[in-house]
């Protein structure tokens, strides 16, 4: 008889120590200094912790998925009904995932996988045009949310404004809202959006406080961009909480601004916020955050990490084309290097490339892959020549100059410096050819890719001939043809 107590006291403290390491676990793994405090059993009947993971702007960072993938499943280790949420940008960074057929596929698959409950349309959700997201939405497991699209009739897209859940009993609504430029499109290639059409993020709100007073829970799961985030605190304090994106905002220490828990977690799944909203009687009584390391991570889930290595597995993207004799270190020369190429290829006197449209801050010395050409720039944009005045041309870089922020466009063919007013507005430009001697009333032949002739307003002198090549393909074939490369300390622009 006392054998047989002994072992059903045995078995129970075996049970307790199976719950306290489980419990444990996720504290224990997401160092460092990634504690997470685990729902309070304490808790009186009818009370909850309703908790969110949220990611933005992954742009196809597949190979942390196997790591973000044994977080999530370490996180609901401790809170089973965990949301997982992505606000936005999930393409657009890899050509694993971005030239894959079908586009996108890749980060799809894998984010099936993990089980992500919500998506915010980011940007560069466009970037494949309104067919290539249709299909994504089409092949992904969870729902695509933005409230401040409006397609035109025929269009398909089946893109949700809101999404309600229920979580442990309580109405969670979640609102999508996509930032929109000064011209009232987002971020990415004007010819995207034919028969689409938008309206300002935060303008649509208005239409959806109703949801304050329906569910226990209220978030905007926002591609608006941080400083948007925080005026739509400011202007409309009935969110709980802001999943925000678009800006690439690492805000490591969460804070409330207005009352509402505004939140973004960097870039490319480096890492992660867990947003842990407490609700009493059915209503929020408190909204905590916290940033984790998901780069850092010691675990990775095996299946993920099988389905990353089918995804790697192309050697048409490892193949060495050519080898870069000093490291590129900066955006700049890695501009440099893909305006020589556009210039060269197309035969044009000078070319331009727009600080956007270069996607990685270096690349080290050694081998340069097909890879390594579409991070470089993976937007896969048609390279246009235009015969331009060099009065037109002037006008061109200054326009150029206000449509990157005023910061110079990357150039082939010249060095040029932009003369600027005290508060930064360009009033003149000095252009110096590598060859020979500028002429305003010489015509010139420009190249440049098809967003920057969709985007900026210039004059020329034609409408511009199309190359039937992108920058991409140009690249691949200039470095093919020079083998070696260095660009070491070389700039031309002021």
């Amino acid at each position: 008889m006392k054998k047989k107590y002994l072992l059903i006291g045995l078995l129970i403290l075996l049970a307790v120590a199976w719950i306290v390491m489980r419990n444990n676990r996720v504290e224990n793994e997401l160092e460092p200094g990634d504690v997470v405090v685990a729902t309070d059993p304490s808790l009186p009947k009818g009370d909850a912790v309703v908790a969110v993971l949220s990611v933005n702007d992954m742009h196809a960072a597949i190979d942390l998925m196997p790591r973000f993938a044994a977080m999530v499943d370490s996180l609901r280790g401790v809170y089973p009904d965990l949301l997982v949420c992505s606000a936005g940008d999930n393409r657009t960074g890899n050509p694993i995932n971005d030239q894959f057929d079908p586009v996108n596929h890749p980060m799809i698959a894998m984010m099936n996988k993990v089980g992500f409950d919500l998506c915010a349309v980011g940007n560069h959700e466009w970037d494949g045009g309104v067919e290539a997201l249709q299909r994504n939405i089409e092949e992904a497991d969870f729902p695509f949310l933005c409230a401040n699209v409006f397609p035109d009739p025929g269009v398909k897209l089946d893109v949700k404004p809101y999404e309600i859940m229920n979580v442990q009993g309580l109405r969670i609504a979640v609102l999508g809202l996509l930032e929109t430029r000064h011209d009232g499109i987002p971020g990415a290639h004007p010819m995207h959006f034919k028969k689409i059409h938008f309206k300002k993020g935060i303008d649509v709100v208005p239409d959806y406080q109703y949801l304050r007073n329906e569910c226990n829970v209220f978030l905007l799961l926002s591609h608006l961009g941080f400083e948007e985030d925080l005026e739509v605190a400011e202007q409309f304090p009935i969110f709980d909480a802001i999943l925000g994106g678009h800006t690439h905002t690492l805000v490591e220490f969460p804070e409330k601004h207005n009352g509402v828990m505004v939140t973004q977690a960097g870039s490319s799944l480096r890492y992660a916020t867990l947003v842990l909203i407490t609700v009493k009687q059915g209503r929020v009584s408190d909204v905590q955050a916290k940033t984790l390391d998901v780069e850092h991570f010691r675990s990775k889930d095996r299946d993920m990490q099988a389905m990353l290595d089918g995804f790697n597995n192309n050697k048409t993207f490892t193949e060495a084309i050519a080898t870069a004799v000093t490291p590129f270190e900066n955006r700049e020369v890695l501009g440099c290097l893909i305006t020589d190429a556009l210039r060269e290829v197309s035969g044009a006197d000078f070319a331009f490339n727009n600080t956007g449209g270069i996607r990685i801050d270096r690349l080290p010395k050694g081998p340069i892959t097909v890879k390594d050409v579409y991070r470089i720039d993976p937007f896969n944009n048609e390279i246009v020549v235009f015969k331009m005045t060099g009065k037109q041309l002037e006008r061109y870089i200054m326009e150029t100059f206000k449509k990157n922020g005023r910061l110079p466009s990357y150039v082939s063919g010249m060095r040029y410096e932009v003369h600027t007013e005290s508060d930064g507005y360009p009033k003149s430009v000095s252009i110096t050819p590598d060859r020979g001697r500028f002429s305003r009333d010489a015509v010139y032949k420009v190249a440049m890719n098809s967003y920057m002739a969709s985007t900026v307003r210039f004059d020329s002198e034609d409408d511009g001939e199309s190359q039937y090549m992108t920058s991409e393909e140009m690249l691949i074939q200039y470095l093919k043809k020079h083998k070696t490369v260095s660009y070491r300390g070389v700039t031309r622009v002021k």
